[in-house]
């Protein structure tokens, strides 16, 4: 990376950041929390952690706000904190090393192009039923849907929830969850029709819900349990499975999204189990023993039929030579594990909040040497 690029990659750090400070309503949560704590660490301390993240990583350290390492709560020692990778540098100089965003993008944040990519590729993926697009309702294999179509296939579905999701849509906003009656699937009380998906704004899928591992179901049944899993392929074409966790709906709610209010604990990749005995949010550093509305305890957690799950995610991802950097979203079921997406450019908080810092995976010696980073192209 030339003089240039280094000068670009600082200033727009900067410029990133004050606007997210006033316009980004995670960002302000954060520095809320900061500014209203009560068990802070001495001002002193506070600066001077500030100072060393700061010239270790040579950018802003906003991961000390997100995951609260300014609490006296926090007992990680500073070579500990340096672990964590702050967002600039895992979203802006990281990520250019292994994908071209902007190419992979269209690929599989659009959920009608990523499923046909799935479908193409033979990756056990969520059933879409109905796919919206461009005004005209089809199925997923591209068969118009009359209004009469869809009311039968409606009427012959045995699954609980119907999930209409945008198409667009990231951190589960926008989901319609219609539940099954009587009378076929309804959301506040109106019935899913031809006409109620005509009427809707935008492009839609329509997928039957998965039923998952009845495990997960004792942890929390409102919502599918999903594992967030990360894979990394290698400049030698080889693919790593370098963090999972679970994530966990809460209070209720039927999407199990950390960005929703859901809970998540890391899992331990040899054994399955949890790295932690205690579950969190993915920013601060509120601890659960137990789950809040199943009171399952996080002690015991062990995901059912790791061996062979694990397996599973490498193969998919080995499958995906599209992309480099995944995080994908893993439905288990009782017949192994259902891809409901994959992410570029996923939450980078979500996953340290749970298995902690993810820098040796991506940079080995000082990230501000940026030859450092693996498999650096200098982009």
């Amino acid at each position: 990376m030339n003089l240039i690029s280094y000068t670009k990659h600082k200033v727009l750090d900067h410029i990133r950041f004050y606007y997210h400070y006033l316009t980004n309503d995670r960002m302000k949560q954060h520095f809320k929390r900061f500014k209203t704590a009560l068990n802070k660490k001495p001002d002193s301390v506070i600066k001077n952690e500030l100072k060393q993240l700061k010239e270790y990583w040579d950018y802003i350290p906003t991961q000390y706000y997100t995951h609260d390492f300014y609490s006296l709560d926090c007992h990680l020692t500073l070579d500990e904190m340096k672990k964590y990778i702050p967002s600039y540098y895992f979203y802006k100089v990281i990520f250019p090393q292994y994908d071209n965003v902007k190419a992979v993008i269209p690929l599989i944040e659009n959920k009608i192009s990523m499923n046909k990519l799935f479908n193409n590729i033979g990756l056990q993926q969520s059933n879409i039923v109905v796919v919206k697009s461009d005004g005209k309702l089809t199925s997923f294999k591209n068969e118009e849907l009359t209004s009469e179509k869809i009311g039968q296939m409606f009427n012959t579905l045995t699954c609980k929830k119907l999930f209409i999701k945008p198409v667009m849509g990231r951190g589960g906003k926008g989901i319609i969850i219609a539940k099954r009656t009587s009378e076929g699937y309804e959301y506040n009380d109106k019935k899913i029709t031809y006409n109620y998906l005509q009427a809707l704004s935008g492009d839609y899928v329509v997928e039957a819900a998965i039923e998952q591992h009845s495990y997960l179901d004792a942890v929390y049944s409102n919502s599918v349990n999903t594992l967030r899993a990360i894979t990394v392929r290698n400049d030698d074409g080889s693919v790593d499975f370098i963090a999972a966790t679970l994530r966990m709906g809460t209070a209720g709610r039927e999407i199990d999204n950390s960005s929703a209010g859901g809970l998540l604990i890391g899992i331990d990749l040899n054994t399955g189990k949890g790295l932690r005995p205690f579950a969190t949010y993915e920013f601060g550093i509120e601890r659960y023993n137990k789950h809040p509305d199943s009171y399952f305890d996080f002690s015991l957690l062990e995901i059912p039929n790791w061996q062979v799950v694990k397996q599973q995610i490498l193969i998919t991802a080995q499958k995906l030579t599209q992309i480099n950097l995944v995080g994908w979203d893993i439905a288990l079921t009782e017949d192994g594990i259902k891809i409901i997406e994959a992410n570029t450019l996923f939450g980078i908080d979500h996953t340290q909040a749970g298995v902690g810092g993810l820098k040796d995976y991506f940079v080995s010696g000082e990230p501000k040497f940026l030859k450092n980073i693996h498999n650096f192209k200098g982009k």
